[in-house]
């Protein structure tokens, strides 16, 4: 990052990364939480106070600040006053979510664990707690998260999960984890809020520049080791009603300068960029690393490839299966079945 890509705001606060003697022991590791912000005023009062509540109040919250407007940022600042944990940096041109998201932890570093949060839902106050004692406990593991309360934004009523939200890779081999990860994942939308072993992260890319990054990136976190799931709601996700479909929904928010392989089918780019990155790239790892990479590349596309042409004319091969394609839908009104 230049020096004036941002503006920071360090109130009565060591600078990031700054990190006392004891933060040496496993027990008690160096925690950043870092909040990408934009242009939420609604919830994110709600949202701060829920972060700043919670019991384990060793850590730093970081808030990097994409907004077009500076409501957001003093909302910020006001906290900030009142509790040291808090950074806040405005960057000084858009970003976009990918790369914010990305600035987010790069500004966090150098750090143990880490975690991303939203600025608009709402946590247990154990939410932070429970997952440090197992980061802690299982060194192994590089991803724990817990169960999610899905609600609506604009009344608080409680969203049933169409799937059930376990998941957990403990006591799974390298090969077992990659194919429960591509067969039995669901979830990364929530899952990605969990917290982080910051030096697997690293290695997994972060966010990468593609359409559904949290997907591609908790796959490339897998390389690496264990995802093990708190079995207790200590999230509560905010949804709102959203025009569109999620794909054009992810090409208007995740760039501001869109790049030019969002045009093809994102199955056959996300695979290939797998592919690359974990298997085939200088310095992606030893010949068991990069094997074990391209079997992942493999397996999500298989996985993924029935829904290329979800929402052409076309259709895909899911939406064939269920006859939802569009010229399906088009056919059946028009002999009226």
């Amino acid at each position: 990052m230049s020096d004036n890509s941002q503006i920071a705001l360090h109130l009565n606060q060591p600078a990031i990364g700054a990190q006392d003697s004891h933060k040496n022991d496993r027990l008690h590791p160096d925690i950043c939480l870092a909040m990408p912000l934009f242009n939420q005023t609604k919830f994110l009062i709600e949202a701060l106070r829920s972060l700043l509540s919670q019991t384990y109040t060793d850590f730093r919250l970081l808030i990097v600040d994409d907004s077009t407007e500076p409501e957001p940022g003093e909302i910020v600042k006001r906290f900030a006053l009142k509790d040291s944990r808090i950074n806040y940096i405005k960057n000084n041109f858009r970003k976009g979510m990918v790369e914010n998201w990305k600035a987010s932890f790069y500004h966090a570093e150098p750090v143990d664990y880490f975690a991303w949060v939203s600025d608009h839902d709402v946590w247990h106050p154990e939410w932070l707690e429970s997952m440090v004692a197992i980061l802690n406990a299982n060194p192994n593991a590089v991803l724990v998260y817990p169960n999610t309360k899905l609600f609506t934004a604009a009344d608080r009523q409680r969203i049933p999960m169409k799937r059930s939200q376990s998941f957990s890779t403990e006591g799974l081999t390298d090969a077992q984890r990659i194919e429960a990860v591509c067969k039995d994942m669901h979830y990364f939308g929530k899952k990605v809020y969990g917290l982080y072993r910051s030096k697997a992260l690293r290695k997994a890319g972060i966010f990468r520049r593609l359409l559904f990054p949290d997907i591609i990136l908790l796959h490339e976190l897998c390389l690496f080791g264990d995802f093990i799931q708190v079995n207790a709601e200590l999230m509560h996700m905010r949804k709102f009603k959203k025009n569109g479909t999620i794909l054009d929904q992810q090409k208007q928010t995740l760039f501001i300068k869109k790049p030019w392989y969002i045009a093809l089918p994102w199955p056959f780019v996300n695979a290939s960029a797998l592919a690359w990155n974990t298997g085939v790239r200088p310095g992606a790892g030893s010949m068991r690393h990069r094997c074990l990479g391209l079997k992942l590349a493999f397996m999500f596309f298989l996985r993924r490839s029935a829904k290329l042409g979800k929402g052409t004319s076309i259709g895909s091969f899911n939406e064939w299966r269920k006859g939802k394609a569009a010229w399906m839908k088009k056919l059946k009104n028009l002999l009226n079945i």
